[in-house]
C-alpha cells in the first residue's frame, strides 16, 4: 500500500505547484491580447487578413485538441500499457472542446471574408456549400465529439476519485463498469473523428478553393492534426516530467515508444501529401494543377511549401532515426517544437493562398498576435484542466500493471 500512497501523492502534487505559478494571469493576459488583435484588425483597411489567420488556428487547434483525446482513446481500445503515464496529458485535450465551439461561432462574423463561395455562388455545389448547412452541421460535429470527449475524461477521472478513497479496497463493481463505459467510449470517438474531421476539413478548408477537390483531402487533414497532437502531446509530457516531478513515471522509454509512434505518422503524413500530389500531376487537370501550382511555383507561396517540408517532415524524420534522439526528453522537445511549428505553416499554406491574392506574405503583427492569443487560450484551459484532476490515471488498472512491470 505504500507504493500506492507514493503513486496516489505523486498524482495529485501538482495541484500546489499550479497554485503559485504566473501562469493564471500571463495566459488570460495573452489571450486577451490576442481578442483586441482580432477585434481592431477586424475593424481595420484589411480585415480579411485577421480572419483567414484566425481561420487557420481554428483548424489547427481543434486538430491538436481532438487528436490528443483520440490518442487516448487509442490507448484504451489496444490495451496498450506503455503509454498509459501519458493518459492523462491526452484526455486532457478536451478541455479545449467547448472554447471550439466559442470560436466556430467567431468565425462566423467573419464567414465574407474567408468563404469565397458567398459572394460568388458555386450553382452545382450550392446545396452543400451555403452558410446555414455548413454552420449548423460543423456546429453539431464539433459539439457531438466534443461533448463524447468530455464525456471520456470526466469517466477517467471518476475512476481516479473512487481509487483515491478508497484504495487498493476499490478494485469494485463501480471501477469495471467505469472502465468498461470508457471501452465503450473509446472506438466511438475515434470514428467519429475520422468522419467529422474530414468534414471539417472539406468545409474549412477546401470550400476555400470551391473548384478543387481532392477524396483524400479529409484523410489528410486529420492524419496530420493526429501527429501535431502526438508532438503536443510529446511537448507536454517532456515540460510536465520536470516541472511536476513525475520522473520515476514517464522515463526514456516512454519518450522513445511514443518517438517511434511520431516517427511513423510523419512518414504517413509525408505519404499522404505525396499521394495526393503525384495524383493530380499525373491526371494533370487544369482545375486541379492550379491548386499545387499556387503553392509550388508561384510567389510568395512557394519559399514556404519548401519551409513547411523541411520543418514539419524532413528534419524530425531524420533526427527521429536516431534510437538515442527518442529516449532523450530535450531532444524529443525540440522535435515536436519543429513539428508543431511546421504543421501551424502547413495549415496557413492551406488556408491563405486559396483567398489572398496579393504578392505579400499576409503576416504582421495583428497576425502574430491573434495566434499568440489562441495559442494562450490553449495553455489556459489546458493549465485549468491539470489543477482541478490528478496528473497519472491512478483508476486505471494498466497503470498499475505497467508501473509494475517497470519496476516502480
Amino acid at each position: 500500500m505504500s507504493d500506492n500512497a507514493t503513486l496516489y501523492t505523486d498524482a495529485l502534487k501538482h495541484q500546489d505547484i499550479l497554485k503559485s505559478t504566473r501562469w493564471r494571469f500571463v495566459l488570460p493576459g495573452l489571450t486577451l491580447i490576442g481578442v483586441l488583435a482580432l477585434i481592431f484588425a477586424a475593424l481595420g483597411d484589411q480585415p480579411q487578413r485577421i480572419w483567414q489567420v484566425f481561420l487557420v488556428n481554428l483548424v489547427y487547434f481543434i486538430g491538436i485538441a481532438q487528436a490528443m483525446v483520440v490518442f487516448a482513446a487509442a490507448l484504451q481500445i489496444t490495451t496498450a500499457r506503455w503509454g498509459r503515464p501519458l493518459k492523462r496529458f491526452a484526455e486532457l485535450g478536451a478541455v479545449f472542446a467547448p472554447a471550439s465551439v466559442l470560436l466556430l461561432a467567431v468565425l462566423y462574423f467573419g464567414r465574407n471574408f474567408v468563404f469565397p463561395w458567398i459572394q460568388h455562388p458555386v450553382p452545382e455545389k450550392a446545396r452543400w456549400l451555403n452558410v446555414p448547412f455548413l454552420f449548423s452541421r460543423d456546429f453539431a460535429m464539433l459539439i457531438i465529439l466534443g461533448g463524447l470527449s468530455l464525456l471520456f475524461l470526466k469517466i477517467s477521472v471518476r475512476a481516479d476519485r473512487e481509487r483515491l478513497q478508497r484504495g487498493d479496497a476499490s478494485s469494485t463493481t463501480l471501477l469495471k463498469k467505469l472502465e468498461g463505459r470508457l471501452a465503450t467510449l473509446a472506438p466511438i470517438i475515434g470514428i467519429l473523428y475520422a468522419v467529422f474531421y474530414s468534414l471539417l476539413a472539406f468545409d474549412l478548408i477546401m470550400s476555400l478553393d470551391p473548384h478543387w477537390y481532392s477524396t483524400l483531402f479529409g484523410a489528410y487533414y486529420f492524419i496530420t492534426s493526429f501527429f501535431s497532437g502526438l508532438a503536443m502531446l510529446v511537448f507536454i509530457s517532456a515540460f510536465s516530467r520536470t516541472k511536476f516531478g513525475l520522473e520515476d513515471y514517464i522515463g526514456p522509454k516512454h519518450f522513445h515508444d511514443i518517438g517511434k509512434l511520431l516517427f511513423g505518422f510523419a512518414v504517413v503524413s509525408g505519404d499522404f501529401f505525396y499521394s495526393q500530389f503525384l495524383v493530380i500531376w499525373y491526371g494533370n487537370l487544369p482545375e486541379e494543377t492550379r491548386y499545387v501550382i499556387l503553392r509550388l511555383r508561384e510567389s510568395p507561396w512557394s519559399a514556404l511549401s519548401y519551409t513547411v517540408l523541411f520543418v514539419a517532415f524532413v528534419i524530425p524524420f531524420v533526427i527521429m532515426l536516431s534510437r538515442k534522439a527518442k529516449q532523450k526528453p530535450g531532444t524529443m522537445m525540440i522535435i515536436a517544437g519543429f513539428v508543431l511549428v511546421g504543421v501551424w505553416l502547413e495549415k496557413f499554406l492551406l488556408v491563405v493562398p486559396s483567398i489572398w491574392h496579393e504578392h505579400s506574405l499576409p503576416i504582421g503583427i495583428p497576425e502574430i498576435l491573434l495566434t499568440v492569443g489562441f495559442f494562450a487560450l490553449f495553455a489556459w484551459l489546458y493549465m485549468l484542466g491539470m489543477k482541478s484532476v490528478p496528473l497519472l490515471p491512478v483508476g486505471d488498472p494498466l497503470l498499475h500493471e505497467s508501473l509494475g512491470h517497470s519496476g516502480h
